[in-house]
């Protein structure tokens, strides 16, 4: 009868109620019934220290709260705990009563206390140190976490890679040296320290609310693009970006987010004077702007997503050093040939291992049709917008200017573009007596760096030349 009993104890290790029942029923039978059977001591003591145990275990559990008063089974099959206590609603891509909570935030979603259920649970499943086992788990987004950790926005490698060129560093400026390393290594250089101080909240291995003040909402991992808070108890994930999570990190160097939304940093005490006074609109960093003319495509009511494709922002998981090797998408490849377009408009969702002759032409390599969503009605094409849902028509270049053989080497934005901003008389001081926050490593480190510059200027664009390799563009220069 005791080896039956302990048999039962073994196998039920891993259930605490049918555990805490085994040992109810055992502790009513009159101990005389035990001493008769003639226990050997060592069971004996056995089963006393499992009494003790469980006493100590069910005491523990009387005093957590709250208590679980309902299991939840998800639609996808789970028993999920957390669902009696949380009444939180994510988006309906990832409803609570499809997924469940511990699918995402881990943690162990059939403990019947708190404690025990938040134990390794993590409130930001999107970060990039974990995000293998939350949204690239099987079933839910394994490829795209892998696309994702080798783009730019993960690694930056153009912006480490050129600038340790400039610098005298290194030689070359296709190195393939990431965020990643630098956090892994501690790897340091003067560059590297500018790039750590001055550049390096603008990443996705930055972890979110790690940053102060205005950088507290950068990073994230996956959430950095995909998370809209809007107030709402559980912050949603949306597959259509809004431009203000775009400009959250692209309003620096370029300032490419400013500029789109006719957007241009004024001096840093409020000029140029608008109305005899100074400009009173500041962004959170404390940088006062005025505005300007916006670009056509903002004007017309079209987000950053609507021309920068998965492939463009999340990369497609080959290492890139500089995003025109990730590039899908030109202007020409919307106002151009007609026969791209209708190819695009008939192979969404198709066979996307079709070549995409303007984009070779364009890019200089072979590539699929971009997942634009081209809609072709009553023989005229549109670019349906991915928030707004308008369709937006796409004209044709001009036949006479645009297509003009002298004009074949020029950018269409070397002739389209209104205005850049422009910075004269930039330099850079390293104080060494001070210290900085470096970002990467998020802690103080001796050298503190700051940025001067003479004045900005919006203007006529100034024109260079962009060496393909393959042939040669001329594009408008915008410093950063």
């Amino acid at each position: 009868m005791v080896e039956c009993n302990l048999a039962k104890v073994e196998v039920a290790g891993s259930n605490p109620v049918s555990r805490s029942i085994f040992l109810r029923e055992s502790l009513k039978r009159p101990l005389s019934l035990i001493v008769m059977k003639k226990i050997p001591s060592l069971v004996w003591l056995a089963i006393l220290l499992i009494v003790m145990f469980q006493t100590s275990v069910l005491a523990g559990a009387k005093s957590q709260t709250p208590k679980v008063t309902q299991v939840t089974t998800t639609t996808s099959g789970r028993v999920d705990l957390c669902l009696g206590c949380h009444k939180e609603r994510p988006d309906k891509a990832h409803g609570r009563e499809v997924l469940g909570c511990a699918v995402c935030h881990m943690g162990n979603p059939l403990a019947g206390d708190m404690q025990r259920a938040h134990r390794g649970m993590v409130l930001n499943p999107g970060e990039l140190r974990f995000v293998d086992r939350t949204c690239g788990q099987s079933g839910c987004h394994p490829k795209e976490v892998t696309w994702v950790k080798n783009s730019l926005m993960a690694t930056n490698r153009g912006i480490i890679s050129t600038l340790r060129f400039y610098w005298g560093e290194t030689s070359n400026h296709n190195e393939d040296l990431s965020v990643k390393t630098l956090k892994d290594t501690g790897m340091d250089s003067p560059a590297l320290d500018y790039y750590r101080k001055m550049c390096g909240s603008c990443h996705l291995w930055v972890e979110r609310r790690t940053l102060p003040s205005f950088l507290i909402d950068r990073g994230g991992g996956c959430t950095a693009c995909h998370l809209v808070e809007k107030g709402r108890a559980h912050p949603w994930i949306v597959k259509d970006i809004p431009i203000e999570n775009c400009v959250r990190c692209h309003n620096r160097s370029g300032r490419i987010g400013l500029s789109y939304q006719g957007q241009m940093e004024s001096e840093g005490y409020g000029t140029p004077y608008e109305g005899g006074d100074f400009s009173p609109r500041q962004y959170v960093d404390g940088r006062f702007y005025r505005v300007l003319k916006d670009d056509i495509h903002h004007r017309k009511g079209m987000i950053c997503i609507d021309c920068h494709t998965q492939k463009e922002v999340m990369g497609d998981g080959r290492r890139r050093a500089h995003f025109e090797g990730q590039l899908e998408v030109t202007c020409k490849t919307c106002h151009g040939d007609p026969k791209t377009l209708k190819a695009i408009s008939e192979l969404q969702g198709a066979n996307l291992s079709v070549s995409n002759p303007l984009a070779h032409q364009q890019v200089g390599r072979n590539t699929g049709p971009p997942r634009l969503d081209i809609v072709e009605k009553g023989g005229s094409f549109f670019l349906r917008g991915k928030q707004d849902k308008k369709l937006h028509p796409l004209d044709s270049p001009d036949p006479i200017a645009c297509l003009q053989p002298v004009h074949h080497r020029l950018s269409c934005q070397a002739c389209h573009s209104k205005w850049v901003p422009q910075c004269y008389g930039c330099h850079i001081l390293q104080d060494k007596t001070k210290t900085q926050l470096d970002k990467i490593a998020i802690k103080e480190t001796p050298g503190r760096w700051e940025e001067f510059r003479s004045f900005i200027r919006h203007t006529c664009p100034p024109l260079g030349v962009f060496d393909h390799g393959k042939y040669q563009q001329v594009v408008i220069l915008v410093p950063g």
